[in-house]
């Protein structure tokens, strides 16, 4: 067996030479070149960014310039305002010159430009209408009030003063004034010659509001009746009474005859109470009390004459008096 003879690898060819120079492949064409801008466009691209970026800053510096122009008025407004304050306040054709005054009965006119912080030579500024109003009604006297102020130096107030009708005996001594409301404890030079309530039980009209304001609505409102009954004069009221079922009883006259009127409406009643006293008067009698409570006859009368029960007399009082049904 012959062995298979092994070929030897040819050679690769070696590049042709040219001459002595050896021959190399053409690399690729290059691309052509962006051709440079022209200065105009340049200057011009530039001009763009400029105006870009001062854009960008216009808006702050509108704002920061708006608020300077702001923050430099309102400075110029308080420093004004200031000089002109301090003009007006320091100026002699802004003392007051003259202070009205109407309304006033029991406070003094030098009380109550006391209390409304107002004086003549003074600077029409200082205090103005409504602080002078608030200081007023702070006063437990005065109900209403009201303070006008005229440029250049003149003021006018007006004040309704309260008016007592009633003493109030709650442990203390306390005013009440014609629209029931307790307005003031009773001092020395206050007045002392009116009726006094009686018989309120001092915890439940401190603590029940209701029962307060009701209770000195219709003490008032039967002191009311009792002078429009032509009594006030006659028989004046020395007390007022509140029973334990909340009617009401009088202590009337000189001695203190003793009338009960139960609950209101009380017109009709003391209409009856005059004729008992008309016919008492007549026949030259006093009455020890009168009870005109009856809820189930009105009508009837019921009354004792001092040291003697005459029941004549009761029946002519009852007789006198006006009939509302049986």
């Amino acid at each position: 067996m012959t062995k298979r003879s092994r070929r030897k690898p040819e050679p690769a060819p070696e590049p042709k030479r040219g001459g002595n120079r050896r021959i190399r492949p053409k690399a690729a064409p290059a691309e052509p070149a962006e051709p440079k801008p022209k200065l105009g466009e340049r200057l011009g691209s530039v001009r763009l960014r400029v105006t870009a970026f001062l854009e960008r800053l216009r808006r702050p510096a509108e704002l920061t310039l708006r608020a300077l122009v702001v923050v430099a008025i309102g400075a110029g407004a308080v420093a004004l305002g200031r000089l002109v304050e301090r003009h007006v306040r320091t100026s002699a054709a802004f003392e007051v010159t003259s202070i009205d005054l109407e309304g006033h009965v029991r406070l003094s006119r030098e009380e109550v430009l006391a209390r409304a912080g107002l004086a003549l030579g003074a600077n029409v500024f200082d205090v103005a209408p409504e602080d002078a109003e608030a200081a007023l009604l702070e006063h437990p006297w005065i109900e209403e009030a009201s303070v006008t102020r005229r440029l250049p130096g003149s003021y006018t107030i007006e004040v309704r003063e309260r008016r007592p009708v009633a003493l109030l005996a709650l442990g203390d001594v306390f005013l009440v004034s014609e629209n029931g409301a307790v307005f003031k404890a009773v001092e020395d030079d206050d007045p002392i010659d009116l009726p006094v309530i009686t018989g309120i039980e001092r915890e439940r009209f401190t603590h029940d509001r209701v029962y307060r304001t009701s209770i000195l609505l219709e003490a008032v409102a039967l002191l009311h009746d009792y002078r429009g009954a032509g009594l006030a004069r006659r028989e004046p009221i020395g007390e007022v009474h509140v029973e334990r079922d909340d009617g009401l009883s009088l202590y009337i006259g000189g001695d203190a005859t003793y009338v009960r009127l139960g609950h209101g409406p009380f017109r009709e009643k003391l209409g009856r109470l005059r004729t008992v006293l008309d016919e008492l008067g007549g026949r030259g009698a006093r009455a020890e009390y009168v009870y005109l409570d009856n809820e189930r006859r009105p009508d009837r009368v019921t009354v004792r004459v001092r040291d003697v029960l005459d029941p004549e007399v009761e029946a002519a009082a009852i007789a006198q008096a006006p009939q509302t049904g049986g």
